[in-house]
């Protein structure tokens, strides 16, 4: 995989892999740790483990798929695109920083399905921006040898997620979990946003 000729698929510059180990790993690390961040709020909120670790999981699944789809419409801008997105992102962590755990203790007397309503239009809107990184990085990473690198790192570092982020939450916190993730996002963006000059991350 990391042959020069495999990379650029000539004798020319091969593709910048460098890229690719900074900002795929820093996507599947920081999607898994929001997701693990929200398993543990939801089943406080629903009072139920196997329920909140279900609704979470399918909810940031389908929704992450949705804003996959919508990808190709920002091929055209990306760097616009993954700025205004991750900034997104950003603020919506910080938003469940300060208020997702009055909300859980001012609901905990609702329904289940009321609880379980608002738990899904919490993770909603951070999944369809969160499904949107992974393609848009897929499209400058190009078909060439540089390709399997991206979903190799970002599988590879997703299983890592889960020991890890609950190594974090012990020593720290559910909360250092969740700016890990934003710290992670903002890695991403950077990374990404070098590549502005070039048409692709690859020749």
């Amino acid at each position: 995989l990391a042959a020069r000729r495999r990379l650029s698929g000539h004798d020319e510059e091969p593709a910048p892999l460098v890229r690719a180990v900074f900002y795929f790993p820093a996507l599947g690390l920081g999607f898994l740790f929001v997701e693990i961040f929200l398993i543990e709020k939801a089943s406080l909120w629903l009072n139920d483990r196997t329920s909140g670790f279900a609704l979470v999981l399918t909810g940031m699944l389908v929704f992450s798929g949705v804003g996959s789809l919508a990808a190709g419409r920002l091929s055209r801008t990306p760097g616009v695109a993954m700025a205004i997105l991750c900034g997104a992102i950003l603020l919506w962590m910080v938003a469940m920083l300060f208020w997702l755990q009055p909300l859980i203790l001012a609901t905990l007397s609702w329904s289940w399905l009321s609880r379980a309503a608002v738990l899904m239009a919490v993770v909603a809107p951070v999944s369809i921006l969160l499904g949107l990184p992974f393609p848009l990085g897929l499209s400058r990473a190009g078909q060439g040898g540089l390709l399997p690198w991206a979903w190799g790192l970002n599988g590879a570092f997703s299983v890592v997620a889960t020991p890890l982020a609950n190594l974090v939450a012990r020593e720290a916190g559910f909360d250092r979990v969740l700016l890990s993730a934003a710290i992670l996002y903002g890695v991403a963006l950077l990374t990404f946003l070098v590549t502005r000059r070039r048409q692709a991350w690859h020749r």
